[in-house]
């Protein structure tokens, strides 16, 4: 267990749909030292991120209060995410999911049906792909950071500070975990690399509702708004708890009491909801002096223009027109309020400029009354009125028309927006149609795009890349190719890749396999049938020449894969793998003279740098590939006798070649005490060779 745990990647991606001490939860991994990422549901970019970064570690945090529609689309984005995690490599995911799974009573329904679907979807879903999966249930979360919307208590102590009554259906009994304690019991989880299945933080005992007033106004000093209503759509009652598995396989108890708990949490609503208050109210303040300010500027600019009218009129010596230039500067004043403003303003300085050529009028000794019976007078007046609904009018429509305009953008840019999306989805969609198109399995595309790769004259760098192009062809994680023997007794493993090759034995007896002598001895592919254990999903023989030289097996296969279609894939592709394999034999035997020393199985320096360099890129690829390279002492030897001395004592595929003028023994997928052993067996022949940990 401990070797297990010092091989973990420490990198864990959090998923769903939020929760309130998520950030909490990041910082507490990252000062362990893990990288965490978020995966974004309406980001594909973040899908690509988790490939790219191969994090092994998924955590989904379900909202287990979704209903309906949301709650279908909830579940469909679990899904989502964990198809997408298992195709990135994710090896063990926790779903973060809540008490309210459980019914209240046997035979009830489930107080959260989402909650409940997604257990049995990721339970399944593990069935299938073989990853971890392991559900840590929680009561209801509450704390600092906590929204009004994050439980009935967070609902209560919101109530409190702002007003409002918490409703439930019915009574019954709810449990609490203060937030802290919810964060350091998820990471000791995942730390721990928890996969026992179901686990529950408990945080003492449930709470009553009855009991749930008395607790709060002792943390608080206040009243708990707290009433049952049968039509509420809330219910306070929760599924029953037990923290003794947490406690025993997580080393985890909980810190904060409820009482201190509770004091904290309040602490903070009433900071958030005075800062919610404050700001409202400075919203409030900041708009009625907008729209004071909206009404108090045009008046103020007329009373303005008021004013200087009456200056200019009395630096006319008290005339209304100029008696130089026979123009009355109010129509200007009057103009100006209409173009500015509208016609209401324009009418309030149609008014104020009356007043001053009336007050003008008086001034000079008419009468008011007599005013009126004057038709030049009322020529005037009429025309200053004139003068503001015209203008007044002008402006108004002005500004319909920009309403008008500012309205019709809006809907424009509105529709511009829905078809925007729609073609951003159909975009979506048609590039995954194209890529599915050209990468479904049997595209001609994609088939050539992989198989080019066998194009090569080099049998290793053939062998590695079967297992390659057949892991890519099948879309199959775990392939294994075995060289045939020449008694065609014993395969040795020449190329794995993936968990369950690495964990299949590097040579096997055809006595012992019977899938084997049907693969050897009927040269055709084989199927598992009959689902046996010691047995691959498939396997398809290497032919050259009428013979079977190599057998390439499959393991891991999905559901979907069990087909006719599948089978023909593999068919296809080792036949492919053949062809290449006769070419490479061929290439080699015509360059035999080149490619060794004399009659020799010694290769020249330029051919043993390329199997080195084959070797090297093979275990890049399966990631665990030994090689061990021996220095032989050629004192008192030639390179034939040498050949003759190394008949029979080391393994088919082992290579000796020829390297700044010294002799070397390459083995691959060797481990020191297979290298220890050929040592041995090469001394008995006389040889003397030492370990060279330089070259590979």
């Amino acid at each position: 267990m401990a070797a297990d745990r010092k091989d973990i990647r420490k990198k864990i991606v959090f998923a769903g749909q939020g929760l309130f001490w998520q950030t909490e939860l990041r910082q507490v991994f990252t000062k362990e030292g893990w990288q965490t990422f978020v995966w974004e549901a309406d980001k594909p970019a973040s899908e690509e991120v988790i490939k790219i970064h191969n994090i092994p570690v998924l955590v989904y945090a379900l909202d287990v209060a979704l209903t309906g529609e949301p709650g279908i689309k909830a579940l469909q984005d679990f899904l989502h995410v964990l198809q997408a995690g298992w195709q990135a490599g994710v090896t063990q995911v926790y779903l973060v999911s809540s008490t309210l799974a459980e019914p209240l009573a046997e035979g009830q329904r489930p107080l959260s049906e989402v909650a409940a679907m997604a257990e049995r979807m990721g339970r399944g879903w593990a069935d299938v792909t073989g990853c971890g999966f392991a559900i840590v249930r929680l009561p209801e979360v509450y704390g600092p950071g906590c929204r009004k919307q994050d439980g009935f208590l967070s609902r209560a102590l919101y109530s409190l500070a702002q007003g409002g009554v918490v409703t439930s259906r019915r009574p019954g009994k709810r449990a609490f975990l203060y937030r802290e304690d919810a964060v350091y019991g998820l990471y000791r989880a995942v730390a721990r690399r928890y996969t026992g299945g179901t686990i529950s933080l408990a945080a003492g005992e449930a709470v009553r509702w009855e009991e749930l007033p008395q607790l709060v106004r002792q943390a608080t000093g206040k009243a708990c708004p707290l009433a049952i209503d049968a039509d509420s759509a809330e219910d306070y009652a929760m599924g029953g708890m037990a923290g003794q598995k947490a406690a025993s396989e997580l080393g985890w108890r909980p810190k904060y009491p409820l009482a201190e708990g509770l004091q904290l949490t309040w602490q903070y609503v009433q900071a958030a909801a005075a800062d919610q208050q404050r700001e409202l109210a400075n919203t409030g303040r900041r708009l009625q002096w907008q729209q004071r300010l909206r009404r108090a500027i045009p008046l103020a600019e007329n009373l303005a223009g008021f004013a200087l009218m009456g200056a200019v009129m009395a630096f006319q010596q008290g005339q209304p027109v100029n008696p130089i230039v026979p123009f009355d500067m109010n129509f200007v004043y009057i103009g100006a309020m209409g173009l500015l403003y509208g016609k209401q303003q324009a009418l309030l300085a149609m008014a104020l400029s009356s007043v001053l050529l009336l007050g003008a009028m008086l001034h000079q000794g008419s009468t008011l009354v007599g005013l009126f019976y004057v038709p030049a007078m009322l020529l005037h007046l009429i025309t200053y009125l004139l003068v503001a609904v015209l203008t007044g009018y002008v402006a108004d429509s002005r500004r319909y028309e920009r309403e008008a305009a500012h309205w019709q953008a809006a809907q424009h840019e509105e529709r511009l927006a829905v078809l925007k999306r729609l073609y951003d989805e159909n975009m979506e969609v048609k590039n995954h149609l194209y890529h599915q198109i050209v990468n479904s399995d049997d595209s001609i595309g994609r088939l050539y795009r992989i198989i080019r790769n066998l194009d090569s004259v080099e049998p290793e760098n053939i062998f590695t890349q079967a297992a390659a192009v057949t892991a890519q062809v099948l879309d199959v994680r775990d392939i294994a190719v075995y060289v045939v023997g020449n008694d065609q007794r014993y395969l040795r493993q020449k190329v794995r890749l993936g968990r369950l090759a690495n964990q299949l034995p590097r040579s096997l007896r055809v006595a012992d396999c019977r899938y084997l002598q049907s693969v050897l001895h009927e040269k055709a592919v084989y199927i598992n049938r009959e689902l046996a254990a010691d047995a691959p999903d498939m396997a398809a023989p290497i032919i050259h020449q009428g013979r079977v030289i190599a057998v390439v097996e499959v393991f891991g296969m999905r559901f979907e894969q069990w087909s006719l279609h599948q089978q023909n894939l593999l068919s296809i592709t080792v036949r492919l793998i053949s062809s290449s394999m006769g070419r490479a034999y061929q290439y080699e035997s015509e360059i035999q003279a080149r490619r060794y020393w004399g009659n020799t199985r010694i290769l020249q320096a330029k051919e043993f740098d390329k199997i080195i360099a084959e070797l090297k890129a093979r275990r890049q690829l399966q990631g665990d590939l030994p090689l061990a390279m021996l220095r032989v002492d050629m004192t008192g030897l030639d390179y034939q006798e040498l050949d003759s001395r190394l008949s029979g004592a080391i393994r088919n595929e082992d290579f000796v070649g020829l390297r700044a003028d010294r002799v070397y023994v390459l083995l691959p997928d060797a481990d020191e005490e297979v290298t220890a052993m050929v040592q041995r067996r090469l001394q008995k022949r006389g040889l003397q060779t030492q370990v060279d940990e330089g070259i590979v």
